[in-house]
């Protein structure tokens, strides 16, 4: 694995760690349950917020995630990229 890969996946794990704190803080819950609460919350507000159904919920959601990792992924490789040349 080359030093650019190796940036992008800590960004993309950086990011997660964020968007899980952001839409957890505050919670009463214990920090082992802040993943699955964040995800929760994110699609109870698109259910709720946004009227989509419970299934079209957790999709959004499942690609919104995916989308914000792949694109945190592609701009720490390419800041490496360009700091390491």
């Amino acid at each position: 694995m080359d030093k650019a890969r190796i940036s992008g996946l800590l960004a993309s794990f950086f990011t997660l760690i964020g968007l899980i704190a952001l839409l957890s803080t505050g919670s009463h819950f214990p920090v082992y349950q802040w993943p699955y609460e964040a995800f929760q919350g994110l699609v109870f507000a698109l259910a709720w917020g946004f009227g989509f159904s419970v299934g079209i919920s957790y999709l959004v959601s499942t690609v919104f995630v995916l989308l914000l990792l792949i694109i945190a992924f592609i701009a720490g490789s390419k800041v490496s990229r360009c700091v390491l040349k």
